[in-house]
């Protein structure tokens, strides 16, 4: 199975590498700081240069992702075979790049640029965690977090390692590892946000919550952050909406999903919630009486909301598993031709590119009854 999503680095076109170096800050806030090329990223701070001008900093709390578009061989290869679903490829490039940049740091060497090597750490333990690979996750994780002090993917790095070791039936080390974000808070100084994003994680991984108790405990956190850490209380909010689909509220949960869909401030996995949520609920009206003139219409809408999941959000792999899979078959009752294809594409994909997961069992049984 998928242990977490992807963030994904979107990778420029060759064109655009030909006649661009430059890289894009995407901020917390919505915003975009363009055309600079980023120096170094650390716990605290992300430095850039603009146009040629002197060096700039911004708290690394502020900054969403960072798109590069000039990348280290290896690791620029790595990206392509990402995005050609070549997933064990791209980890043994990163795995090459990675041990070659540490021996030169632990010769006392300088590796340029200087955010690569801890970039790379976190690129191989996402990609090991989007295949479900336990040891490998952790041990990347553990790499990064020892090896890379004060890079600024520490916080997320402990996220993930806690979110492996819940789903590999660790809860114990899970809260462990939960409380070394909260440790950074306190002791380094890192941003608030870090400590709510282990508090929604400590609230995911409590068995002993469910239902209302899960949703105001989330409410409680969503309302702590409030606009100041607008992203968080999103996410919060979208995950409390997915308890209301598992109650059958498709209506109150829609409401959630639709406000946080539409909020610019939503980070990408969110957003993966959000659609994928929303995809959910007007599958279940449309796929009632899918004959009807309104419902085909309906279903149309949920498929949109899927694909945009697919298309746009493609790092988010738990989610965009699932939403290829119910996009087939919202394929499968449209009854033609072209869309009995359309699902048969999507179907194998799911077979290739999550093979373990519970998706793939999905794809494979409604494949097999086409």
């Amino acid at each position: 199975m998928s242990y977490r999503s992807l963030s994904l680095t979107p990778l420029a076109s060759a064109l655009l590498i030909a006649l661009s170096s430059a890289d894009t800050i995407h901020t917390t806030e919505g915003s975009t700081i363009e055309d600079c090329t980023v120096l170094e990223e650390t716990l605290l701070e992300v430095t850039y240069r603009r146009d040629g001008g002197n060096k700039t900093s911004m708290p690394s709390s502020d900054v969403l992702r960072i798109d590069f578009t000039t990348m280290p061989t290896l690791v620029d290869r790595a990206e392509t075979a990402v995005a050609d679903d070549q997933l064990f490829d791209a980890v043994s490039d990163l795995t090459v790049y990675l041990d070659g940049a540490l021996n030169k740091i632990e010769s006392g060497s300088r590796v340029r640029p200087a955010w690569a090597p801890a970039y790379a750490a976190w690129r191989l333990a996402e990609l090991n965690a989007s295949m479900g690979k336990v040891e490998e996750t952790l041990a990347a994780t553990n790499k990064l977090i020892s090896k890379f002090t004060d890079s600024r993917y520490i916080p997320a790095a402990l996220l993930l390692k806690a979110e492996v070791q819940f789903a590999n039936g660790d809860g114990g080390a899970a809260k462990k590892t939960l409380e070394g974000v909260s440790q950074l808070v306190a002791e380094k100084g890192i941003s608030e946000r870090w400590d709510f994003d282990a508090k929604i994680a400590a609230v995911m991984y409590d068995d002993s919550l469910s239902g209302d108790k899960r949703r105001d405990a989330l409410k409680r956190i969503a309302n702590q952050a409030g606009s100041k850490f607008a992203s968080v209380r999103n996410r919060a909010q979208a995950i409390g909406a997915e308890t209301l689909l598992q109650e059958k509220d498709f209506e109150g949960a829609r409401a959630v999903f639709e406000r946080v869909a539409k909020d610019p401030k939503s980070d990408q996995r969110t957003l993966a919630i959000a659609w994928s949520g929303l995809g959910d609920c007007l599958f279940e009206e449309g796929a009632k009486n899918p004959t009807t003139d309104a419902s085909k219409a309906t279903l149309n809408d949920a498929l949109k909301a899927y694909m945009r999941v697919v298309v746009l959000h493609k790092g988010e792999s738990n989610y965009v598993a699932r939403s290829m899979v119910y996009s087939g078959r919202i394929y499968m009752m449209m009854e033609t031709e072209e869309a009995t294809e359309n699902a048969n594409k999507l179907f194998g994909a799911v077979i290739r590119q999550f093979p373990g997961s519970k998706w793939e069992q999905e794809a494979r049984g409604f494949a097999r009854r086409r």
